[in-house]
């Protein structure tokens, strides 16, 4: 199967070519989780464009200023750089400086540029008193989000408040994975995002099927087989009490109480990790859709799919993996169509919020005690209210007359505007026959076949 390797990010790509079309330096700041696809959204937007694009890695400053110099050499042509390198971080951005002109200077892996807190006032100094006053596009890009939040978003750093525009690239969504395989069924890509999510490089690791690809993960014949444990021991010191956090949400114990009783960790430290985790746009919260913010009836959920397959089968039989493989294969064949499902929730938001099948300023899960309802949208402005339950499965006529009748008296403890909303109630399935019926009936009815 050919798997296109650059998909989408038409927003990021747009956001960044307005800043070009100007004449005024910028100090772009591009962030996210390694295998984002920062790089290539990067190489998309300065192809075509002057650009000098240098990787910074991790090695001595002078093999840094060594290769920089290199680069620079081969970009203005001058003979001068290439036999005598530049020796100092002053001297790289003099150098900028004094050209003048209009052209991109990416700097990749910027974190690694930094062996000390000179290098940093060296770069506000310059782009404070020089730098702002030309024609340059700087981009700075990091992986390490810890480490972006260290160097640049910290009040403390020299650099802080000097970025023009930052750009924190997130995970691909539903619609744009399915550009990746262009020619599959929608049923198997929702189980291909279920598993790998939407990161570019962990797509790419899909292997002619979803059954191949898991075995692939199980039996370490992929680089996924560690890699939530890798991303986090680059971003945090005590990666162990991270992992059982997420261990516990991946298993369904989504609140503070529960996830306090299932890793025996202290409640102030569960809440100081949690919220390191949304830092790192690893979890989030979730809070009913008729609650504020402020309530403290919220859970949390693991917001990377991968990472929630990873610890829900990988982490959870890690034990067990090492004696006997088929362990962890058996436990995804037997739990997988119920993980899918809660997938398919989120996809069917996403769909929804897409789709707009009328007009909302709200969307989310619904939840009072023992009852729940998988998605719920409002306008508070005109009072209307749509209802929706997701079932991943293929749905009958009667069945879905009877679980919409069954909707209808849930949502009556919904307290939202009572006395005068308009409701509507809707369905999302695998697939719904008779679906048109149900939409002449004022039921709003999707299927698989609408996703497409």
């Amino acid at each position: 199967m050919q798997i296109t390797k650059f998909i989408n990010r038409k927003e990021e790509l747009n956001s960044l070519g307005k800043l070009w079309q100007g004449d005024k330096a910028e100090f772009v700041v591009i962030y996210g989780r390694r295998r984002i696809g920062k790089t290539e959204l990067i190489k998309q937007f300065i192809k075509n464009k002057p650009s000098i694009y240098y990787f910074a890695r991790l090695e001595s400053e002078k093999d840094q200023l060594d290769s920089i110099s290199a680069t620079f050499s081969d970009f203005f042509s001058d003979a001068v750089i290439k036999k005598s390198s530049l020796t100092t971080w002053d001297a790289v951005f003099e150098y900028l400086y004094q050209k003048n002109e209009r052209f991109v200077f990416v700097i990749d892996e910027f974190p690694n540029l930094i062996h000390s807190e000179k290098n940093l006032s060296v770069i506000q100094e310059y782009w404070d008193e020089k730098l702002k006053h030309t024609k340059i596009f700087m981009i700075f890009c990091g992986s390490s989000l810890s480490m972006m939040e260290k160097y640049v978003f910290d009040y403390k750093t020299p650099i802080y408040g000097r970025r023009t525009y930052d750009l924190l690239v997130g995970s691909l969504k539903f619609k744009d994975v399915c550009e990746f395989f262009p020619n599959t069924d929608v049923e198997e890509i929702v189980k291909i995002y279920g598993v790998l999510g939407g990161t570019p490089a962990y797509l790419l690791e899909f292997s002619s099927d979803l059954d191949r690809t898991i075995l692939n993960i199980i039996q370490k014949r992929s680089f996924l087989h560690r890699e939530p444990e890798f991303v986090l021991r680059e971003e945090v010191s005590e990666p162990r009490y991270f992992m059982s956090i997420l261990h516990a949400i991946s298993v369904g114990k989504t609140t503070i109480n529960e996830i306090v009783n299932l890793t025996g960790l202290e409640r102030g430290l569960v809440g100081k990790y949690i919220s390191i985790l949304r830092d790192l746009d690893l979890a989030e919260r979730d809070v009913s859709v008729t609650e504020s913010w402020k309530t403290r009836k919220s859970i949390y959920r693991i917001k990377d799919n991968f990472f929630n397959f990873w610890f829900r089968f990988i982490y959870s039989n890690m034990q067990e993996i090492e004696q006997n493989p088929e362990f962890a294969v058996d436990d995804v064949k037997r739990n997988f169509n119920s993980y899918v499902g809660f997938v398919f929730e989120k996809i069917a938001k996403e769909f929804l919020m897409e789709k707009k099948p009328f007009k909302f300023q709200k969307i989310g899960r619904w939840w009072d005690k023992d009852k729940e309802i998988d998605i719920v949208a409002l306008n508070e402005e005109i009072k209307e209210i749509l209802f929706v339950e997701c079932k991943w499965k293929d749905m009958d006529e009667e069945t879905s007359v009877k679980i919409l009748e069954k909707l209808k008296e849930k949502a009556k403890f919904v307290e939202w505007n009572n006395d005068n909303r308009k409701e509507y109630f809707g369905i999302i399935a695998k697939r719904i026959e008779n679906k048109e019926k149900l939409r002449k009936e004022g039921f709003r009815a999707f299927d698989l076949e609408d996703f497409k």
